[in-house]
């Protein structure tokens, strides 16, 4: 539920731009800045908000991720200047910064069998969020307005924070901390519920109490290159990614305006239904992922979407009918979206549990300026250029392809490590 609710807020940014552009009389470049802002606010407490959750748990680290981005996101409804919307939707950002936390809240229970594949099948909730907001966008925006859809669109999140006080915390977490008699209340609570009877034996408290959340754990010799390349592959996941949501709205406004020689354009019903074919590509790619991550592993199931990605992000600026160019999109989304479930489960796999939350939030930081940049891409040099913008995204995916390839490590049938003196034992 989380990961839907995080896709509207998310989808949001797509159909607002058009309208409030034309409304309030935007330039290319203040409609961008509504977008940045988000990912800006995102980038700053991605990493800090990691912190909370290796230090304090993934639980509490949720509950200010979901009250923020449902507070803030409905306080924006009633944004009366663009200056006002720029501060309330960063503020949402800095909510959103944190939603990776739920990814490594979910990956730390379950076993490593069958984790890749319910990983990777979550992607289900985030594309059912996106699908269900254009859906809700073609119906309240002409209607209602885009105030009444930001209204509906933060409600989600305040429901997901009422849900989250009846889950419990990562055992793995609690273990890690030294909290080993919480653990296993919770693993005797779980064993209830299920009907099922824990193993014989209890848990071990680590021999030495070990720092959670060390920042230069990071690059330690371990995880340095990593780290590095990890940071390059979640920028150009989200620089694609979320290009293509902007992309997808901007191409057909920017072909409307041209049409009826006006300087902005809304959405149209024909528009509001490309989007949504577009998006059920998010769906098709799926039962794809999960067939080839554990079948040609992590790495080459990267590599493999990563190049696809760029492959149709190339042919889009080919002369051709709509039609064709809705299939180009319903690629690039589906093969886009791919690649962002894929770098969630292979970051949280790499990771030990002592730095799992801090990693992920730091690699998504640099996600974040990948989609503070692309805006600029999608919005501003798009509208100057098509052809260079798409090359812009084509060229990104092609060298982050080679960099999913050359990863040092290979994820597949590897336990997850709890420290980060574990790695050379797992290796």
């Amino acid at each position: 539920m989380l990961q839907a609710a995080d896709a509207l807020e998310m989808m949001l940014l797509s159909v607002l731009s058009p309208v409030v552009r034309c409304e309030w009389n935007l330039s290319e470049w203040k409609v961008a800045f509504i977008t940045t802002v988000v990912f800006l606010g995102m980038g700053i407490s991605s990493p800090l908000i990691g912190l909370v959750g290796d230090k304090h748990g993934r639980k509490v680290a949720l509950l200010i991720v979901t009250l923020s981005i449902g507070y803030f996101g409905f306080l924006a409804t009633f944004s009366p200047t663009y200056v006002w919307m720029l501060l309330l939707r960063g503020l949402v950002g800095c909510g959103m910064g944190g939603s990776t936390q739920g990814s490594s809240l979910l990956a730390e229970y379950l076993p490593s069998k069958y984790r890749a594949k319910l990983m990777l099948s979550t992607q289900i909730f985030w594309a059912t969020g996106v699908t269900i907001e254009v859906l809700m966008a073609s119906v309240v925006i002409p209607t209602l307005g885009w105030r009444w859809l930001m209204v509906f669109s933060s409600v989600p999140v305040l429901v997901a924070a009422a849900f989250l006080l009846c889950v419990p915390e990562s055992t793995r977490y609690l273990v890690a901390a030294g909290r080993t008699k919480e653990a296993a209340e919770i693993l005797k609570r779980g064993a209830v519920i299920n009907k099922s009877i824990l193993p014989p034996g209890r848990l071990l408290e680590p021999p030495v109490q070990k720092q959670l959340g060390r920042p230069l754990d990071l690059f330690s010799r371990e995880y340095l290159r990593s780290t590095l390349q990890l940071w390059l592959l979640w920028f150009g996941t989200a620089f694609s990614y979320y290009g293509m949501v902007l992309v997808s709205s901007q191409l057909l406004t920017v072909n409307s305006a041209k049409e009826n020689n006006c300087k902005c354009a809304y959405l149209t019903s024909d528009d509001y239904h490309t989007m949504i074919f577009s998006t059920l590509g998010e769906f098709m790619c799926i039962p794809l992922n999960v067939l080839l991550i554990d079948t040609v592993g992590r790495k080459l199931t990267g590599t493999i979407n990563l190049s696809v990605t760029g492959l149709f992000f190339a042919l889009m600026q080919l002369p051709v009918s709509r039609g064709v160019l809705t299939f180009f999109m319903f690629a690039v989304r589906g093969f886009s979206a791919a690649t962002f479930s894929w770098v969630y489960l292979y970051s949280l796999e790499v990771y030990p549990t002592s730095i799992r939350t801090f990693g992920m939030g730091t690699a998504s930081m640099w996600a974040r300026v990948g989609a503070m940049v692309t805006p600029f891409v999608a919005q501003v040099l798009l509208a100057h250029s098509v052809s260079m913008a798409l090359w812009a995204y084509a060229v990104v995916c092609l060298l982050c392809a080679i960099t999913a390839f050359s990863m040092p490590i290979e994820t597949r049938g590897r336990a997850m490590p709890q420290f980060v003196e574990m790695e050379m034992e797992v290796k």
